[in-house]
């Protein structure tokens, strides 16, 4: 299921881009979506919460509260959702580095390109959610826990002990950090320090010195491990 809004003051724009989208979906067959239109950054952010959308379109050049505006509130209630804005104006793409935005589009949008972002997006999320499950035996006799990875936000080091954290609860297991990162090799996971793991769709943004996962918790890059970083970035750009 995909969950799409499309935010511009103009309607006839949002009745625009909501037909090709709808173009590119029923030429692909798949029927697990919809789409909300909205006329402006408040009415959107207002009935907002997190992990409502997948995706949102946003006009750039909206009266009262701007799409720049509108795209700093939903960042603040959510890193995870993808945005994409829409412009007249073809000198504004950099400000889409300020929000981390997976693309920037220049009206009138043509299918081609909304075939082509389409077909990226739905790539990056059926690679996140088949990066498979990690399987460990919990400590104190609680059993065998299967994490999903795509769940699991890093993996951290307490002497001898391993923490897995989700979005929604950790779990204590007894292992090394260098097993785990030997057995997660091609999953997206990387070392970013001595004592953590963690997961690249997670990764909101990279600052060179520290990172912010999508949870908003920020973390140190050691300097051993940068190289590490750069490496997993590069491979998907």
């Amino acid at each position: 299921m995909m969950n799409i809004a499309i935010c511009d003051d103009q309607r006839e724009c949002n009745e625009y881009l909501s037909s090709m989208l709808k173009v590119y979906f029923e030429n692909k067959l798949i029927s697990g979506y919809t789409i909300m239109e909205y006329t402006c950054g408040s009415k959107l952010i207002n009935e907002y919460t997190i992990g409502m959308f997948d995706v949102i379109f946003l006009d750039v050049n909206m009266p009262g509260l701007s799409g720049n505006k509108t795209a700093e509130r939903i960042r603040n209630l959510d890193l995870g959702v993808d945005i994409i804005f829409v412009t007249y104006m073809k000198d504004q793409p950099l400000i889409g580095y300020n929000y981390n935005a997976k693309g920037f589009l220049i009206k009138e949008v043509s299918q081609n390109q909304i075939n082509q972002l389409l077909d990226r997006l739905i790539c990056e999320m059926k690679r996140r959610n088949d990066l498979g499950v990690y399987s460990a035996k919990l400590k104190f006799g609680e059993g065998i826990v299967h994490l999903k990875l795509v769940d699991v936000f890093y993996f951290e080091s307490h002497n001898k002990d391993i923490v897995a954290v989700t979005d929604k609860e950790s779990f204590l297991f007894r292992e090394q950090l260098a097993n785990v990162e030997r057995d997660l090799q091609n999953k997206g996971f990387v070392r970013i320090n001595r004592s953590r793991l963690v997961n690249k769709s997670h990764i909101f943004k990279d600052f060179g010195n520290y990172l912010v996962m999508s949870n908003g918790q920020e973390f140190s890059i050691s300097k051993s491990y940068k190289d590490n970083v750069r490496k997993i970035f590069r491979i998907d750009v």
